[in-house]
């Protein structure tokens, strides 16, 4: 599976395709991950490339990527030049996402919604590399994501 992750510096997304790779790994995948970090300033495009269990380099040519995660949907049309499947979550899953969990767990309850709706990695996987504060962040995102909320 080939993925692309998108946000902005700050938001995360290093830790979210780290994850991603924990998941990959703990179900006896190969991992191929590259960072591309433009946070010269704040708010910079964060970029990661990621190959699951195909191909020797973790590049990833544009229109070929499985699924495009976009972790600021302004970035869409950037995201857009890597493949057409695209998972963005909009300003209002952003602000239900602020109100059901803290700051600072954001991300996992959005990955959590991302499995709910592409299984990539098994619930249980994610369960078992996450700590007890981003497990129930993550199962929030996942029942909220299940729900159709």
């Amino acid at each position: 599976m080939k993925l692309v992750i998108l946000g902005k510096g700050g938001q995360g997304v290093l830790f979210f395709s780290r994850i991603l790779a924990q998941m990959a790994i703990k179900e006896g995948k190969s991992v191929k991950a590259t960072e591309i970090k433009g946070m010269a300033k704040k708010g910079g495009t964060v970029e990661v490339q990621m190959k699951i269990d195909e191909g020797h380099t973790p590049l990833i040519k544009r229109g070929e990527a499985d699924l495009v995660i976009l972790l600021s949907p302004e970035l869409e049309d950037y995201g857009k030049t890597f493949g057409e499947k695209i998972l963005k979550f909009t300003e209002e899953e952003m602000k239900r996402a602020i109100e059901r969990v803290p700051l600072k767990l954001i991300n996992t309850y959005f990955l959590g919604r991302l499995l709910a709706k592409y299984p990539v990695f098994d619930k249980n996987t994610a369960l078992e590399v996450l700590d007890e504060e981003n497990r129930k962040s993550f199962l929030k995102g996942y029942e909220d994501e299940k729900k159709n909320v």
